[in-house]
């Protein structure tokens, strides 16, 4: 067993109590099942040991709709004089509501940025939740390129720290260099430089690569670049080695990347925007690419762009889509669609482009960031992108109708410019329903925080507390009859410049009642059967203050 580990599965062996029959989950290694957070089978109300909170929703999914609460959440004047270039969601102070991390590129001239009643370039910001976001004052006047952040616990502590990349540009004269920050009683406090200066990072991905129960990170590199994306090896105490010769991750050049298990072996695989990777372990990766997955270019700044991963078939395989960055879209008038690579291969890992066949309608315009959520709560994930429908207004989301023929709708009212950098996810308002944070680049537009306004189905969100907070966790949800519903992988990243809590989201459509599964990343399987909607639940011992 992992000893990073110990302390979780020691407080599973207290509350542990009887064997379950949930399809397709495997075993407790003590053949147990976790108790709390679940419905008696006399339909007793839900026990409160694991349950953090709860948002009831009509259980009925309707037209996917947004509304902007971007004022209400005070996020207007903290983020003026912004050309905005990722956000990351984390919980610096273990409190239960998002906090907010938003980097942008601060290094041109002052005038750039005077407009909207900004003054010039404004640092990075950090945003804490009251719950509404309020800057926290004078956390960094760095002054920089910042191109991709993501919160995780590099320490093994439980909390979470902070990640932030940075881009030289292309002269290499940026002197503002990728730094990691140290949580320490919840307070960011910079720790070191991660990166060499004339680094062009772009999104890393966070993943515990070696199984040593430490979170390691990729980190990727744009085609301006001299050595490609690099793997940081965690070696403790928040130090990190470059450890890309002889990973066969060498010289990979890519917009994004993505970590996790892609052939069901346990260990979390990787998918750049350009190359597809499976992992051998001992830190050694195989290249598993498909013939057809390069992009092709129209015009000369054309790339793929963000990389996110999940089942969007519900087979039990994560999928691959892929962002798109072509510039041809706003300066040629051509439409260019995110892309769905279908996973059909388990151990053997292969992929099929689908996006024509699964009515992935061309888009007007960029779409950089991509992410796989349920946004309507229908029980099948969405493909959210930063592209821009009703001129701007909303955020345009290929819906997925469900079945196993994979297929999906879009959004009305494409043909906007608009177009937003990076858009995590978030429950922001925890009201069970997924919304969203779109990144402005342009300084004369706001970002934009997103509510969901939709008609909502049920809904379920797992987290997964202690060492690590389960990023490599794999969740998989059934029905009380046996039907597998879905499964998601814990994760940090994903998309593009953007980073996501550590939570496991589910629509669950009219079901109230699901059985769960949690498949820590040393291969320990624990059962949760009878488990009511419209919660989110920390296994093993609930949220912090939540009882």
């Amino acid at each position: 067993m992992n000893p990073r580990l110990a302390p979780v599965i020691a407080a599973l062996l207290i509350v542990a109590c009887t064997n379950s029959g949930a399809p397709g989950a495997g075993s407790t290694a003590n053949g147990a099942t976790t108790s709390g957070a679940t419905s008696g089978s006399d339909g007793s109300e839900p026990s409160r040991d694991m349950t953090c909170w709860t948002a009831q929703t009509s259980g009925t999914p309707g037209e996917i709709s947004f509304e902007d609460m971007t004022e209400e959440m005070g996020l207007v004047e903290p983020l003026v004089g912004m050309y905005g270039h990722s956000a990351a969601f984390g919980d610096v102070n273990a409190d239960g509501y998002a906090d907010l991390a938003v980097g942008t590129f601060a290094d041109r001239e002052i005038e750039a940025y005077q407009i909207r009643g900004a003054d010039g370039p404004q640092p990075d910001q950090l945003l804490l939740s009251q719950p509404e976001l309020e800057p926290e004052t004078g956390w960094s006047t760095e002054l920089g390129r910042t191109s991709g952040a993501v919160f995780a616990d590099f320490d093994g502590d439980g909390d979470d720290d902070f990640l932030i990349i940075r881009h030289a540009g292309r002269s290499a004269d940026s002197e503002t260099p990728s730094r990691l920050y140290e949580n320490v009683d919840g307070a960011l406090q910079p720790h070191s430089e991660i990166l060499p200066p004339d680094f062009r990072g772009r999104t890393p991905a966070v993943a515990d690569y070696d199984g040593d129960g430490l979170l390691d990170v990729y980190v990727s590199e744009d085609n301006s670049g001299e050595t490609g994306g690099v793997l940081l090896h965690n070696q403790g105490g928040l130090g990190f080695v470059d450890v890309t010769d002889g990973s066969g991750l060498e010289g990979i050049f890519a917009l994004s990347a993505a970590a996790g298990d892609l052939n069901g072996d346990n260990s979390p695989d990787l998918a750049t925007s350009t190359a597809i990777f499976v992992n051998e372990g001992g830190l050694s990766f195989t290249e598993v690419t498909p013939d057809d997955y390069a992009a092709i270019p129209i015009g000369e700044e054309d790339d793929a762009a963000g990389v996110a991963l999940g089942d969007l078939n519900r087979d039990g395989l994560s999928d691959i889509v892929v962002g798109q960055h072509y510039r041809a879209a706003v300066e040629f008038d051509s439409e260019v669609a995110v892309r769905v690579f279908l996973n059909t291969g388990g151990e053997d890992v292969a992929f099929d482009d689908v996006t024509g066949i699964a009515g992935l309608t061309p888009l007007p315009t960029l779409a950089p960031h991509v992410q796989v959520a349920d946004i309507d709560n229908d029980s099948w994930p969405d493909i959210l992108t930063s592209a821009s429908a009703g001129d701007g207004a909303t955020l345009a989301v290929y819906r997925n109708l469900g079945g196993s023929d994979l297929a999906f709708e879009m959004s009305d009212g494409l043909g906007s410019d608009q177009y937003w950098i990076g858009a995590p996810i978030v429950d922001i308002d925890r009201d069970g329903r997924l919304d969203v944070f779109a990144v402005e680049w342009e300084p004369a537009l706001p970002s934009i925080m997103f509510r969901n306004a939709g008609d909502s189905g049920h809904w379920l969100e797992v987290s997964i507390g202690g060492p690590g907070r389960g990023v490599g966790t794999l969740v998989r949800v059934a029905t009380t009859d046996g039907t597998f519903t879905g499964q998601q992988e814990i994760s940090v990243g994903g998309g593009y410049s953007s980073g996501r809590l550590p939570v496991a989201h589910f629509g669950l459509g009219q079901d109230t009642v699901v059985d769960i599964s949690i498949k820590l990343p040393d291969g320990t399987v624990t059962e949760l059967p009878n488990i009511t909607a419209d919660q989110h639940l920390r296994w093993p011992e609930g949220c912090p203050g939540s009882k």
